[in-house]
């Protein structure tokens, strides 16, 4: 009786876990997971279906690429277009710029290539350093709870704080957003992100709008056992670039085939130094 009721007790103090300290500790945990992300490489492809004002579907876009390692950074290389393979022409013209990068790193210094890498790094924690707010500048409500891969999972609601004051200068965007989020209860890592802008939301000195109503889903799965990859973003986009240029439609990103990269760019490191 004392084992069931001590399980009992261990049950619910795991339900009324307070939503704020799971969201604490799932950003706590996607910055040591970032860090493991940047080992691996992967195949995207994404794919845009354009809409008119009418809702109807004018263009689609469709390009596969290859995620590589290239001497400590990642570097995109073009694969196929419209699900088909390049032609003759295309895939000369995605060498050539894999060996014009190619002979540029290899003339790297060791210095220059130290704080090229420190220059990139300081740039990546630029841009997630404000993820660090997402905690105080949201409501969280516990939805409840779900499986997702046969893991358990928590399902949040978010609702931006009205007080909410940003630190960071891009963590103002967090305010025009709400939505809910799926958290896994093993290890507090973002499984799904389903958000609506609730307001118009700009970059870059008014160059970029996302309209208010635009839609983004993300949806992330656990690989080799030991980190989290992107499986899935969705954007249902209504935006306007340098103010004039309207684009609505459908953006669709999946990723898969994902290796853990340590091995071959040390590979590819080598032929880019002969």
């Amino acid at each position: 009786m004392r084992i069931v009721a001590v399980l009992f007790l261990a049950s619910c103090l795991a339900q009324s876990e307070d939503p704020l300290e799971i969201v604490r500790k799932c950003v706590h945990h996607d910055q040591s997971n970032w860090l493991k992300a940047q080992d691996y490489t992967y195949i995207v492809h994404s794919g845009m279906r354009r809409r008119d004002s009418h809702g109807k579907i004018t263009k689609i876009d469709q390009r596969t690429g290859e995620v590589l390692i290239l001497f400590g950074e990642p570097y995109e290389r073009l694969i196929a277009k419209d699900g088909k393979p390049l032609s003759d022409s295309e895939r000369r013209k995605e060498q050539q710029k894999l060996d014009r990068l190619m002979e540029k790193r290899a003339k790297e210094s060791p210095e220059q290539r130290r704080k090229r890498l420190a220059e990139l790094d300081r740039e990546r924690r630029r841009d997630r350093k404000f993820l660090e707010e997402i905690p105080d500048a949201y409501d969280f409500r516990m939805l409840g709870e779900d499986a997702i891969g046969g893991r358990p999972c928590w399902n949040l609601e978010a609702v931006p704080r009205p007080n909410y004051q940003p630190k960071h200068s891009r963590a103002g965007m967090l305010k025009k957003f709400k939505g809910k989020v799926c958290i896994d209860k093993q290890e507090y890592q973002l499984v799904r992100l389903d958000v609506e802008a609730i307001d118009t939301v700009t970059w870059g000195l008014f160059l970029a709008r996302l309209a208010k109503g635009s839609r983004l889903f993300i949806e992330q799965h656990r690989i080799n056992g030991e980190v989290w990859m992107p499986y899935r973003i969705q954007v249902g986009l209504d935006a306007r670039l340098a103010l004039f240029k309207r684009v609505q439609g459908d953006l669709d990103v999946s990723f898969e085939n994902f290796r853990k990269f340590q091995t071959d760019s040390r590979i590819v490191e080598a032929a880019g130094l002969k």
